[in-house]
């Protein structure tokens, strides 16, 4: 009799801990998110926004979880449908959420033998839709007028082809409070897998083969004019680095509480500059590369910084509140668990300490999912 109780008092118990995330409150916000990079139907460039949406139980005004599969704007690739934002799409937002304007392309033999290719040969591609344009920016610009709105952008909404419209790309920057001059940073853990375009930029560049392999850190320029092509580059590999890969480094503010103060960031950062002539922004976090003396040497060369701001907070005087995320940072591996499981964030970021695990998953829980909830809650202030 005595192991029916305690068999039945397990169940109970189980079964309170599987319905408790169900029975915690809900909290209303009216969210935009756009991207104009979903080429696939697995929504990478932005349904990490939405597990942390829905975990922490935000819904839409009506009272209904949002669904990265529909409950954004931008293109949609089971209709082939493109959206272009208008003030209509704003009229009642109180955060919106910039995630990605790379755009859709035109692969010949399509994205996955393009994707399997990159590293190996040439490949021409054709822009179908992406970027923003003037309009655009100028209706993202009256929502940042609005006191209490919360306005989020992330790399790469400066780069190509948004920057293929000059005015709507420095309208931007001057939103976030930030200048772009072009550069971008990767980490690789094999530069073999560099993309065949970096290769034959490094050939033209530096009249050499290209034999690298092992980790390495890869500093391209575009050029930011217009033009649509990349200038220039630098390679910093493994034999002069300090440390294992790029970290994300920053405490102190409200915004990163909860997020680890060094974690590994992995994939594509924009070398961005802060405008000193606003004194209501500044850098919550920045982006530190993992080098020596003497790499730090070969960017200072290029006039470039050893460390790259991360996070631009920028909490404009009578205007939205705006922050600037410099890496793809919402562009995130599918979380382990769902994300209606009370503690669901809490077991995956201890989790992702364990050996073997995929280190993006370090950057999604340790960092990235508690500093988006803090600007989340940043609206209800």
């Amino acid at each position: 009799m005595r192991r029916r109780h305690v068999l039945l008092i397990i169940i109970i118990i189980v079964a309170l801990y599987f319905s408790a995330w169900h029975l915690g409150p809900e909290r209303k916000v009216n969210l935009l998110v756009v991207d104009k990079t979903v080429p696939e139907t697995d929504y990478r460039e932005h349904r990490a926004i939405f597990w942390v949406l829905k975990h922490n139980r935000f819904t839409n005004p009506q009272g209904e979880f949002m669904r990265y599969d529909r409950d954004y704007l931008g293109y949609h690739p089971e209709k082939e449908h493109m959206e272009t934002l208008t003030a209509a799409d704003l009229e009642a937002v109180e955060i919106l959420y910039l995630a990605d304007s790379y755009g859709i392309y035109d692969y010949e033999e399509g994205l996955e033998v393009y994707e399997e290719k990159l590293p190996y040969e040439h490949q021409e591609i054709e822009l179908i839709y992406g970027g923003f344009d003037r309009y655009e920016v100028e209706e993202a610009a009256r929502f940042a007028n609005r006191e209490g709105a919360v306005l989020i952008g992330e790399h790469n909404i400066f780069g190509y082809p948004t920057y293929l419209d000059q005015e709507a790309a420095k309208l931007l920057q001057e939103l976030f409070a930030v200048r772009y001059g072009g550069w971008l940073t990767r980490y690789y853990a094999n530069l073999d897998e560099a993309a065949f375009w970096i290769k034959e930029l490094y050939s033209r560049i530096y009249g050499l083969e290209w034999d690298l392999e092992g980790a390495g850190m890869i500093f391209v320029r575009e050029d930011v004019t217009g033009l649509g092509w990349y200038t220039d580059l630098v390679i910093i590999e493994s034999k002069d680095f300090n440390a294992p890969w790029p970290v994300i480094t920053g405490a102190g503010h409200e915004l990163l509480d909860g997020a680890s103060s060094a974690v590994p960031y992995l994939y594509w950062v924009e070398i961005l500059e802060i405008d000193s002539d606003i004194d209501e922004a500044e850098v919550l976090a920045y982006f530190e590369p993992p080098f020596g003396e003497e790499a730090g040497a070969a960017l200072r060369d290029r006039g470039l910084p050893e460390l790259f701001p991360a996070v631009i907070y920028y909490p404009a005087p009578d205007g939205a509140k705006r922050i600037y995320f410099a890496g793809d940072f919402a562009d995130q591996l599918p979380a382990l668990l769902p994300p209606s499981l009370t503690g669901s964030a809490t077991i995956q970021r201890a989790l992702s300490y364990m050996p073997g695990m995929p280190v993006e998953y370090r950057f999604y829980f340790q960092w990235y999912a508690p500093v988006l909830t803090n600007i989340l809650e940043l609206e209800k202030e």
